[in-house]
């Protein structure tokens, strides 16, 4: 792990919003005296009081409305919207390609991916940032450059380090309550803060938040024709079936708490003892498609009939544990410099259960809730940095030298579900009596052929080094080289040089090598699902079709042209101005290019007209469909950002903090490789080739101004989304160009007797909606695109209180 000051040994800890606008930063530099506008990259600091006044329900939503850099859809939707990680995206690339610290230190990510078309998310495992409280955070720092020769794997786009908060006394609590203006998605939190004094400067902060969600929908009724199955298929129409409007949105949370402990203190004059760790449990219920009394999960036989006589809708629960602790030294050698010794352990579990099931095979004796398998990752990290700054000799400022070395252990296991998920049962392609039809099985989850476990061991070795060439120049350069016990190695370095024209004016650069290794959940993951479709139609004779997503380095994936996954190789070059006019305000351009080659991609699922031919004749030929990740696709994103800030003192009448950020990006796809026989643009077919460079808006504006008077505080904020496109899979004519959005935030409280606080609010104020979808995807229920970056759900409207401790 890449050495950072520790949070206590900053020279200067950043004040609240609108009180120090160029905080000192611990992020992408080793000196102790560097500040945001002062470092040869970009770095924006947020503080907890901006992350609060945005009222946003989690860290997520929070950076979305304060950085016009990060993207991620706030609005998921679909039947695995509750169990997808809320991850962090920067410069429109994916949220596995962003590295999120805590206190520096690397936090583990999610065993769970998606296969759904989210944009920045599909395939890819993220940090839950939802597992963050709020309260927790003294402040967010976000280094917007390639970062893989300072600290390590995933830092193509950028590095989020979340300082925790370091309080030895006082303490907040409070309740959040709201919902959408249409009644639904109701939440409920219940949040805090508390400090403790520790011996010698010691402090322990404990921080927390709980609560739930009731699930939220804006869908069209489905119109397909149902027939109601209690007798017969032949029963005439109903019109009044109860599952004809059926959620497509955000899912049921019915429970969700997390817990972070903070703390350090004094052993000797020079030695200290620091630890921090977190405990995350959420619940959460996914509705998926509607399944009419004519599917044929149920209209087999009497027993299924007597069960879903009006069809049936899915359900997933997903149960989340996650936990992490990290404990570690530092010590002050004075000539010998600094060291920082760390252990730190994280894992996150992920369990589902099918609710509303049928497994037609098994008959009467088929459960209606089964379980489906758990996904775990756990992460260990063993580091030593030591910093020391020499004497400055030539140059006009001491050297501050680092160096480092890494262990760390990953371990992805998937454990399978009871054999009712997967297994056939005594029924299995009987003839039913009432259809006429076989009885098919039922293929959820995890099953014995997916579950696997997967081991990772990483060795790793950095040098850095920074100072002041000259009175106006400054620069440094970093080396970093891993060694992958799966992947291989690589080696990889940073040159950064910032000149300072004149006092108000500086123009900075970087270019670095970097690298991502393919996530142990992208190496290990497997899934088996099947169809059961009548060929041909009308025919009677129905089959089953078996669906795969195969393992990259599977036997059944080499026969397709797959192989073991590698490293994605990126090349970073940035060029950046800071201008300084007045003492309260500042100006930032940064204008970058990332090429990344040989990234992982998660293909398309193949057809049988290309699947079927290769195995044919092998083990298996049963399989008719298949995907399977791969280093298919080589990208370029080409922007630049804009951000500004000025503090207005009003004198008698408080002060306005203005704040405002402009990103444009686009990536392209500049190569796509054949995999064995197939096209590559038939492994990432249209959709997937547009979520990667149509997918993200083409630009986003934030603005955002907060007013202080008193015990008065209003903050109001203004993000724009500029126009995204969704491709069509195959046809160019449906594809569909959305419009631009505004979306307006507002929060506003009061402060009683300096301890009660009461803040009411609205994010989204004006219920601005995306466009609507066209055409009929899903029979037409949904409205919105899952890839709408915000107010699929429109309005949402808040009240909270807390109170001083």
């Amino acid at each position: 792990m890449h050495f950072l000051v520790a949070p206590g040994l900053a020279e200067e800890t950043p004040k609240a919003s609108g009180e120090n606008l160029d905080a000192v930063v611990i992020i992408g530099t080793n000196r102790s005296d560097i500040t945001a506008l002062e470092s040869s990259a970009p770095v924006d600091v947020l503080s907890s009081e901006q992350l609060l006044n945005t009222g946003a329900q989690d860290l997520s939503g929070a950076l979305t409305a304060l950085s016009p850099s990060f993207s991620y859809p706030q609005s998921p939707q679909g039947a695995f919207a509750g169990s997808i990680a809320q991850g962090a995206s920067l410069r429109g690339l994916a949220s596995d390609q962003v590295l999120v610290l805590i206190n520096g230190k690397r936090r583990h990510t999610s065993a769970n991916v998606t296969r759904q078309g989210l944009v920045n998310g599909r395939g890819a495992a993220a940090v839950d940032l939802s597992l963050i409280p709020l309260t927790a955070i003294q402040r967010v720092e976000i280094l917007r450059d390639g970062a893989a020769a300072q600290y390590g794997s995933d830092a193509i786009a950028g590095v989020i380090n979340i300082v925790l908060k370091q309080a030895e006394d006082g303490g907040n609590i409070g309740y959040r309550f709201g919902g959408y203006d249409k009644g639904d998605g109701l939440q409920r939190k219940l949040s805090g803060w508390k400090g403790f004094s520790l011996p010698n400067d010691g402090f322990l902060t404990l921080s927390f938040d709980a609560g739930s969600q009731d699930p939220a929908s804006d869908t069209n009724p489905d119109n397909r024709l149902f027939y109601r199955g209690s007798t017969s298929i032949n029963t005439p129409l109903e019109q009044n079936n109860p599952n004809r409007t059926w959620r497509w949105g955000s899912g049921n949370v019915s429970d969700q708490y997390n817990f972070f402990a903070n703390s350090e203190f004094g052993i000797t004059s020079s030695l200290s003892a620091y630890g921090f760790a977190s405990y995350g449990h959420k619940t959460t219920d996914a509705e998926s498609f509607f399944d009419p009394p004519t599917a044929l999960y149920n209209t087999f036989g009497s027993t299924a009939f007597a069960r879903y006589p009006d069809g049936r809708v899915p359900i997933t629960r997903y149960g989340l544990e996650d936990y992490s602790g990290t404990g570690g030294l530092r010590f002050d050698a004075d000539d010998w410099g600094k060291f920082d010794l760390a252990l730190s352990y994280g894992k996150n579990i992920v369990k589902s259960t099918d609710l509303n099931a049928i497994n037609p095979s098994y008959g009467a004796a088929s459960p209606s809730t089964i379980y489906t398998g758990k996904r775990a990752f756990d992460q260990t990290n063993l580091t030593l940095d030591w910093t020391r700054d020499f004497a400055k000799g030539v140059f006009y400022k001491p050297v501050t030298l680092s160096a480092g070395i890494a262990w760390r252990k990953e371990n992805y296991k998937l454990t399978e579900g009871e054999p009712a998920g997967w297994q056939n049962g005594p029924l299995y392609f009987t003839t039913d009596p009432v259809t006429g039809r076989p009885l098919p099985g039922y293929y959820s989850g995890i099953t014995n052929v997916d579950a696997a476990s997967l081991d990772r061991r990483v060795l790793a070795a950095f040098l850095d080094a920074e100072t002041h060439f000259t009175e106006k120049l400054s620069g440094g350069a970093a080396i970093r080289t891993e060694d992958y016990s799966d992947v291989g190695n690589a080696t990889n370095g940073k040159l950064s040089l910032r000149f300072e024209a004149t006092p108000t004016f500086a123009t900075r650069a970087t270019a670095s090598t970097g690298y991502r290794a393919p996530s142990l959940v992208q190496s290990g993951f497997s899934s088996f699902s099947v169809q059961v479709v009548e060929r041909p139609t009308g025919s009677g004779n129905w089959v089953e079709v078996p669906q795969r997503t195969l393992r990259a380095d599977s036997p059944e994936a080499a026969l397709l042209g797959g192989k073991a996954l590698k490293p994605e190789k990126s090349l970073n070059l940035s060029l950046g101005f800071v201008w300084k006019p007045i003492e309260r305000g500042s100006v930032t351009l940064d204008v970058f290019q990332i090429d990344i080659d040989d990234r992982v991609t998660l293909s398309d699922q193949l057809a049988e007209n290309l699947v079927a031919p290769v195995f044919a004749g092998t083990q298996y030929s049963g399989i008719r469909s298949a995907a399977f990740y791969t280093n298919v696709a080589d990208t370029r994103t080409r922007g630049f950002e804009l951000t500004g800030q000025y503090l207005w003192e009003l004198e008698r009448y408080g002060r306005i903090n203005f704040t405002g950020g402009f990103s444009k990006i686009s990536t392209d796809i500049t190569k796509l490789r054949d995999v064995g026989n197939i096209r590559g643009s038939q492994i990432v077919g249209r959709a997937t080739q547009g979520l990667i460079e149509d997918g993200t808006p083409e630009n986003k504006l934030v603005l955002a101004a907060n007013w202080v008077y008193g015990n008065w505080s209003v903050n109001i904020a203004q993000r724009r989304y500029g126009e995204w496109t969704a491709r069509n899979a195959t046809n160019a004519a449906l594809d569909q160009t959305f419009s631009p959005q505004w979306v307006t935030d507002l929060d506003a409280s009061y402060k009683f007797n300096n301890k009660l606080r009461l803040s009411i609010g609205a994010i989204n104020l004006f219920d601005t909606h995306p466009d609507k979808l066209k055409g009929t995807q899903l029979y037409g229920v949904p409205k919105y695109s899952i890839t709408s970056p915000e107010g699929a759900q429109g309005a949402f409207y808040y009240t909270s209180l807390s109170y001083d401790l």
